[in-house]
């Protein structure tokens, strides 16, 4: 499935914007991990460094000396010793522990202690109530003893404010693509409103009337540039397809001297005394004069219609009557060559046209029709009305046209294989003039076909208005 250059657009935009927020999420996280983890380690130090002044050794055991009357100085001393015990390095034993510490169960051997000892730095731990950093030093009083000073600081609170980072960044970032999404597509549908109006602009041209132009915003961008080459090249194709149509009715009219005169030439000698070979050879050169003749006034009717130099006289037409009395003239013809012929009308199939060129349509197909239907064949007019289209269809029994040349049977002087329509008259302009009919008033034509089975050609009208019958 290809996707419309709108959707190419939202996903492009979404995808940056998607990675741009993935990729600024995952900074943020790391800066913010960063900045909490210094700044533990920040007041971690602090604490170590102001406990050492409150530590008192002149008793085997350590004690805290501090003013309690000194809020700011008590509660330092709090927070400083809610985690904090004492070793001796020379016999590695616990000399004091906060009851904060006790639960936790961090209790050092005497190998352990004299390597914090040496090796001073802090290091992380993990215990049942969550995880926890440790700093080591060693204080020296002077009384001839080290001891191993270790101040702990909870991680808990950063931890659990970089998972609640982390959820806000699994929730935002796909509630953030959702909107990037709809506001990529709104973007992008605006963005392409220029060019969805240079398009409708565009379908509105046709070879009938290639004076229309594109219009211009006078932005001076790209769609302008865009606009503008469209419009030159409109202007070359209307001057080409304007000379192309002059010649042609130029041609036409010429034409139709010479071979007037050489008919009135041919009749006349015709009336000479002469022999009966002869007279079949001018019998002869006159069927070709008049073939000529028709083929030069259709020429000029699709030459004058695609000009548009024909106007139409529109009026309520009873399809079914017309298409009725169409079949009515026709059907001798059918009935000389073996092929039956019927119609079956509606009595409500009114359409707004031209009777003259309807009839014309009709006809048109009805001929065609009768050309590649063999003997014992049948040709069926059917008009119906469906809702506010009228339809008009003509079956056929003959030998069909294959799918592949289907799309390309209304183009002027395209003729089918020569194999399968050998010694059919024609050059190939009455459908092309059937459906300049059918588009001028405004209706579509379609053909069904199938090869050895026959040809449907399937015409639908705009019903007109009650206030037009």
């Amino acid at each position: 499935m290809r996707l419309t250059l709108r959707s190419r657009l939202t996903l492009i935009y979404t995808a940056v914007f998607g990675v741009l927020l993935v990729a600024t999420s995952v900074a943020f996280y790391r800066v913010l991990a960063y900045q909490l983890d210094a700044d533990i380690t920040a007041n971690l130090s602090e604490l170590t460094t102001g406990l050492h002044g409150y530590l008192r050794f002149a008793d085997p055991i350590p004690t805290v000396v501090f003013d309690p009357t000194d809020p700011e100085e008590a509660a330092f001393v709090e927070e400083a010793t809610r985690y904090y015990q004492v070793f001796d390095t020379g016999s590695g034993q616990l000399l004091v522990q906060s009851d904060g510490m006790r639960p936790l169960g961090l209790q050092f051997s005497p190998p352990e202690v004299s390597q914090f000892r040496d090796q001073q730095h802090n290091f992380d731990v993990n215990t049942d109530f969550g995880r926890l950093r440790l700093s080591n030093s060693v204080a020296t009083p002077g009384n001839g003893h080290s001891y191993l000073l270790q101040v702990g600081v909870s991680l808990l609170p950063m931890d659990r404010a970089l998972e609640r980072f982390l959820f806000l960044l699994f929730t935002g970032v796909p509630a953030g693509l959702i909107v990037t999404f709809v506001i990529g597509r709104w973007m992008a549908r605006f963005a392409l409103t220029p060019l969805s109006r240079v398009a409708e602009s565009a379908r509105t041209i046709n070879i009938e009337d290639l004076s229309r132009r594109i219009p211009v915003r006078g932005a001076r961008d790209e769609l302008d540039n865009v606009a503008t080459a469209f419009n030159d090249t409109l202007e070359r194709l209307e001057h080409a397809i304007g000379e192309m149509r002059q010649f042609s009715t130029a041609l036409a009219h010429e034409l139709r001297t010479p071979l007037a005169a050489l008919r009135g030439d041919i009749e006349m000698a015709m009336l000479q005394p002469t022999d009966e070979g002869l007279r079949q050879r001018f019998a002869s050169q006159l069927e070709e004069i008049d073939r000529l003749k028709r083929l030069i006034d259709q020429i000029l009717v699709v030459a004058q219609a695609e000009a548009g130099q024909i106007p139409l006289a529109m009026g309520a037409v009873d399809l079914g009557t017309l298409a009725a009395t169409v079949v009515d003239q026709i059907e001798p013809v059918a009935q000389s060559r073996g092929i039956a012929m019927r119609c079956d009308h509606a009595s409500d199939a009114v359409v707004q046209g031209d009777a003259e060129w309807l009839k014309r349509l009709v006809l048109n197909l009805l001929d065609n029709a009768i050309k590649f239907t063999p003997q014992g064949g049948e040709v069926v007019v059917d008009v119906s009305r469906m809702g506010a289209v009228a339809r008009l269809a003509v079956r056929d029994t003959g030998i069909g046209i294959d799918p592949d040349v289907q799309p390309r049977i209304f183009e002027r002087f395209f003729r089918a294989d020569p194999a399968r329509s050998r010694g059919v008259e024609g050059v190939g302009l009455g459908l092309s003039l059937a459906k300049w009919i059918v588009d001028r008033h405004h209706g579509r034509i379609e053909v069904h076909s199938q090869p050895g089975q026959g040809s449907t050609f399937t015409i639908s009208l705009p019903i007109a208005p009650r206030s037009a019958h």
